[in-house]
């Protein structure tokens, strides 16, 4: 009879080695995964050891400790069914071993045996750890309604005064969390409670989020800011109470929060993505822009660290991946470099804000780095992400880079959206304004009109800084290259825009878009033409513009200059009353950032052609 003592002893002595390991590497002795796959490759063979033996009173304590530990440390390498499998297992044999059987599957049922049968035994302490790891595995499954049965079944003994709901049960929980000194554990049954415990109400929060019951959720994350949490956690429940706040029409007091999370959790990425999008609502684009360069460099940082260094039950896994997403959701570093340098030019050029342009090249210039050290296809096609395609962020940084004068490195970046779309550009696109397309046909014309697009505007931009270094030649050429690839795109229709163009609005916006560059690029050649002397050519070029894109100002003041030229005069005059007589230029149509440039920010003076003009009309 004394073998069972014998392997007690020693299976307790296996357990308690185990655990040293794992104790001494949380304090940063060894690697985390590593030493933590081990442990529980060893502490997994003890179970199989001990569950090798009928189950016994004797070795209860045991059992059901080495089960606690085994399924703490398989968290990052079982999935939960798997873990709740081996629980199952676990707590029939704790039944078993008292001579009573349960012939159930459901969990429910399982745990109100359990508790009534060894709830007011001397193994109450370790149920209640394999308890907390019930609470764990539904919460990571969000099962919020059986977490709840769970508990009430843990406090069938209290009398329920108020509603019952999760946030009541968890406060009022009563659970053993005493420890036997012969038996270690990976982690104190007191902290997985703590850690269960404000998690679930955050998760509650989270819920009431989702429902756009932002007063609820604020409830649930002021209690939770009383609980005891590590500060990460700390910085994410300051945040979430921002976010309920800025759905609640309260900015200012979102941005208290936000600020509290930054405090707390200097590493609390969410907070600071958050507060970009605040002060961009509140229209303070300086703000917002230091609040995405400061979110760049924290994540920077943060990927620079070493991963291998992380708790045995972190909120993260207790959260799942739906949850984990919405409370500290922020963008990948390619796309907050995108929002920053994209918001330096539109804050700049589109609402004449004073932000330095050249940060926002440098933004565009690191960006396109980046992508080129991923080894991203230039035409890959989308991911399916807010991130634009990729042609477009160097089209952009050549828009960039020509707004900050730099025309030369504009060329060399315009010219690999050239190189790269070559070989995909149909030699014709010729389109039916009436024909309903599917999904897939549909998808296919965007992708080519798109290319078409990309190539014409890189062309347009190349024209546009050669036309500042005062090359006059290039210019004409490359704005003529723009031009023959665009007008590769024909619409059968002349009334397409009235249509539903392909059943999808998609296609007009892009149609719309090819308008206006082709109206660019031919706006363009006619000033070049103009600047040249070549009259004709001139006239032609801008009366075809302006059909592209009708009320372009700078146009209309160019083709009356031409008219004058040409010495007629009285079309000159006529021209320049219907220009002057209109009060407000037609609504701009929403246009891609890199076709922002050209024509409206041209350095053409006009005041000698308004000399001449009010000289003429006043001599009649």
């Amino acid at each position: 009879m004394s073998v069972i003592p014998c392997l007690v002893d020693r299976w307790s002595e296996e357990n308690n080695n185990i655990i040293l390991t794992w104790k001494q590497n949380e304090r940063g002795l060894e690697p985390n995964q590593h030493v933590r796959k081990r442990c529980w490759s060893e502490s997994l063979k003890l179970l199989q050891k001990i569950r090798g033996i009928p189950a016994a009173t004797e070795r209860l304590e045991l059992e059901m400790t080495v089960s606690y530990n085994t399924f703490l440390f398989s968290l990052n390498f079982c999935n939960a069914s798997e873990i709740e499998e081996s629980l199952t297992n676990s707590l029939s044999r704790a039944l078993e071993a008292c001579g009573s059987q349960v012939s159930c599957s459901d969990p429910v049922q399982l745990w109100e045996a359990v508790l009534q049968t060894l709830g007011s035994s001397v193994y109450v302490p370790c149920v209640h750890k394999l308890l907390l790891i019930q609470w764990m595995l539904w919460l990571m499954q969000c099962q919020s309604e059986r977490v709840l049965t769970l508990l009430m079944q843990t406090n069938h003994k209290r009398e329920h005064s108020a509603p019952v709901n999760l946030q009541t049960e968890t406060r009022n929980l009563a659970l053993s969390t005493e420890e036997d000194s012969s038996l270690k554990v990976a982690m104190a049954a007191k902290d997985l409670k703590d850690l269960l415990h404000i998690c679930t109400v955050m998760c509650e929060g989270v819920e009431q989020m989702k429902m756009e019951r932002y007063s609820e959720a604020l409830e649930a994350f002021q209690e939770a800011q009383g609980l005891p949490s590590p500060r990460s956690l700390l910085g994410q429940i300051h945040t979430l109470t921002g976010q309920s706040f800025a759905k609640l029409g309260q900015p200012h007091c979102a941005l208290h929060f936000y600020r509290k999370a930054v405090e707390v959790d200097g590493a609390c990425l969410s907070a600071l993505y958050q507060s970009a999008l605040v002060f961009r609502q509140l229209g303070n684009p300086k703000a917002e822009i230091e609040a995405l360069h400061l979110l760049y460099s924290a994540v920077q940082l943060q990927s620079d660290k070493s991963s291998s260094i992380a708790s045995l039950v972190s909120p993260a896994v207790l959260f799942g991946g739906a949850q984990m997403t919405f409370i500290s959701r922020v963008p990948s570093p390619s796309r907050i470099l995108h929002t920053l340098a994209h918001t330096c030019l539109i804050k700049k050029y589109i609402y004449f804000v004073s932000i330095s342009i050249s940060d926002g090249v440098e933004y565009y210039l690191d960006l396109l780095a980046s992508l080129q050290s991923d080894g991203k296809d230039l035409i890959l096609t989308g991911d399916g992400t807010s991130f634009p395609r990729i042609p477009v962020v160097y089209l952009e940084a050549g828009f960039a880079l020509l707004k900050a004068k730099r025309y030369c490195d504009a060329l060399v970046v315009c010219e690999e959206v050239i190189t790269s779309t070559l070989d995909f550009i149909p030699e014709r696109l010729l389109l039916d304004a009436d024909e309903k397309l599917k999904g897939a046909d549909s998808d296919v014309v965007l992708e080519n009109v798109d290319l078409v697009l990309w190539a014409g505007a890189a062309h347009l931009l190349q024209a546009q800084a050669h036309w500042k270094l005062k090359d006059t030649k290039e210019a004409i050429t490359n704005f003529t290259r723009a031009i023959n690839q665009l007008v590769k795109v024909f619409i059968k229709q002349k009334d397409w825009k009235q249509k539903h163009f392909g059943n999808t609005e998609a296609m007009i916006e892009r149609m719309v878009t090819v308008e206006a560059a082709k109206g660019q690029a031919l706006a363009g050649r006619g000033l070049c033409f103009l600047e040249g002397g070549q009259l004709k050519e001139a006239l032609r070029d801008l009366n075809l513009s302006l059909q592209m894109t009708p009320g372009c100002k700078n146009t209309e003041m160019w083709l009356t200059e031409v008219l004058w030229r040409l010495d007629r005069r009285e079309e000159a005059s006529a021209h320049w009353r219907e220009v002057h007589s209109t009060e407000d230029a037609p609504k701009s149509i929403k246009l891609p950032l890199y076709l922002q440039l050209w024509p409206d920010d041209t350095a053409f003076d006009f005041s000698d052609l308004k000399k001449k003009m009010e000289g003429y009309i006043q001599a009649k």
